[in-house]
């Protein structure tokens, strides 16, 4: 092909030193239609094929393949033909001895182009739009790898990102999301769009019909829910790629926590950094562009949105209440009672009328048996004889001070372990009522005089002394321990602990 240099010295001979064509192609050893092509483009030229170059491996197999592309168009997009298997089925059922990349290349310049694969450049407005979905990733808990739920929602105008993880996708993490959300960005948007989640309602018959739990939080918040097409994820491109990117980002390599409230910390650290941040094609940080739309978000509401989902249940016999599967323990007094279940993402409340009556870590496996010893204390004190095998004693977590009592009393009553449970069940009866630190000042004074007994922790109690011969031999592991008897009041301080 003639090169620029060439196409400017012909015209620069032509024009302003007047030679002619037939001397110009017999000078420059260019035929006359190169030079008059010359004079009339001034270039860079480009190569311009006027035959199509025989193709004698893909023309006995082009009829074929243009079938199998046109009756593609009739079935869905997700099983049509890729190149790889039009060139497996070539092999296999017409004997092609073409390579599959040749096959590729073809397929590449024939398949008709499809306007579905066509974007469009979207501009947000402030405060207008937000995006939300819940995607999975691995973390390792308490040095277990668990996976987790992760709630994602962005800001359409700002790209305020908010990242929360869950045990697990459920109404109530979605709500929990939502309000961490709001709270996060101190408004809500006008808009919010989603998928079709089965956490949020019900698809049926081509739309979706939202729960009245989630008009509920809409109304609080004042905006209104948009759901995308079932199967066109990228009408919400924007937290589709918010998913990703905080798997990538933020939880490379696996975080190691403790509690997933220590990871949603380091999370929402991590999302508010990013408002320094620039992105792509963008002249202001997120943080700009955040403050500008803050101001246009719904405020939030005067109370806060409980994001929980309530249901009404029946406890047993056994003072347990079932919900999602799993099975929760209530005070004995409330056996047979209606309650109300509120439940959260990570916890269990169950309430009377106005009053709640019982707490539970909310099971993330179905058929979990969860109970409370302290529930189940007054009906102990009748049935001493099933402490060793009741449920609530081998799920309690006694403080160290009762459980160095429990194995003292054990230790003294070898003969008769029923006789060291009800002195036990007594001692536990002694602080029911009390702030749990109290009780617990209580069992280690009574260690310390060596009153192992009821009586002992309710003279601690009382701050008094128990009369002799009412106490115990503790064990040669116990006695060897010094513990300093000292006034329980000085226990106050530790008010708030557990038991």
């Amino acid at each position: 092909m003639i090169k620029v240099v060439d196409i400017e010295r012909i015209r620069y001979a032509h024009f302003r030193e007047g030679s002619s064509i037939r001397g110009l192609a017999q000078d420059l050893h260019h035929s006359r239609t190169t030079i008059r092509r010359a004079l009339e483009d001034p270039g860079p030229w480009t190569y311009r094929r006027t035959r199509r170059r025989p193709a004698p491996v893909m023309d006995a197999v082009a009829p074929i393949i243009e079938g199998w592309l046109a009756a593609d168009e009739s079935v869905h997009r997700k099983q049509r033909h890729t190149a790889r298997r039009i060139w497996q089925r070539l092999r296999d059922e017409h004997g092609f001895a073409g390579g599959e990349p040749t096959v590729r290349a073809w397929v590449r310049a024939h398949r008709r182009a499809s306007l579905r694969a066509v974007t469009i450049p979207l501009a947000h407005d402030p405060g207008a739009e937000a995006q939300a979905d819940f995607g999975t990733a691995r973390i390792l808990l308490r040095g277990v790898e668990t996976v987790v739920s992760v709630f994602c929602a962005r800001l359409a105008h700002s790209t305020r990102d908010v990242v929360v993880t869950y045990p697990a996708e459920n109404r109530a993490a979605w709500f929990d999301g939502h309000v961490t959300a709001f709270e996060t960005w101190g408004g809500a948007p006008a808009e919010i769009w989603y998928d079709n989640p089965s956490g949020l309602g019900s698809f049926r018959r081509g739309e979706f019909h939202p729960s009245p739990d989630f008009l509920a939080l809409q109304s609080a918040y004042r905006f209104r829910a948009h759901h995308c097409t079932p199967g066109e994820g990228h009408e919400k491109g924007l937290v589709e790629g918010l998913v990703g990117y905080a798997r990538r980002t933020y939880l490379v390599p696996l975080p190691a926590v403790d509690s997933l409230a220590e990871l949603n910390a380091d999370l929402a650290r991590s999302t508010a950094a990013e408002e320094r941040r620039c992105r792509a094609r963008r002249s202001e940080t997120v943080g700009e562009r955040f403050a500008a739309e803050r101001a246009l978000l719904a405020p939030l509401p005067l109370h806060r949105f409980l994001p929980c989902t309530r249901h009404p249940v029946r406890a047993s016999s056994q003072a347990l209440i079932a919900f999602d599967g799993s099975r929760y323990s209530v005070p004995v007094r409330h056996a047979g009672a209606a309650l109300w279940v509120r439940a959260y993402a990570t916890k269990v409340e169950v309430w009377t009328a106005g009053t709640m009556v019982a707490v539970h870590p909310r099971a993330t496996r179905k058929g979990t048996l969860t109970t409370d010893f302290w529930h189940y204390l007054p009906a102990l004190v009748r049935k001493p004889g099933a402490f060793a095998n009741a449920i609530p004693v081998r799920q309690a977590a006694f403080p160290l001070e009762a459980a160095a009592i429990l194995e003292a009393l054990e230790v003294a009553h070898p003969d008769d372990r029923r006789a060291a449970h009800r002195e036990f069940l007594a001692i536990c009866a002694a602080g029911a009522d009390l702030e749990p630190v109290r009780w617990r000042a209580a069992c280690a004074t009574a260690l310390a005089r060596g009153e192992a007994t009821a009586a002992g922790v309710r003279a601690a109690l009382a701050g008094t002394i128990v009369g002799p011969g009412s106490g115990i031999e503790l064990p040669a592991r116990l006695a060897a321990v010094s513990v300093p008897a000292g006034d329980v009041a000085q226990y106050d301080a530790l008010l708030g602990a557990g038991r």
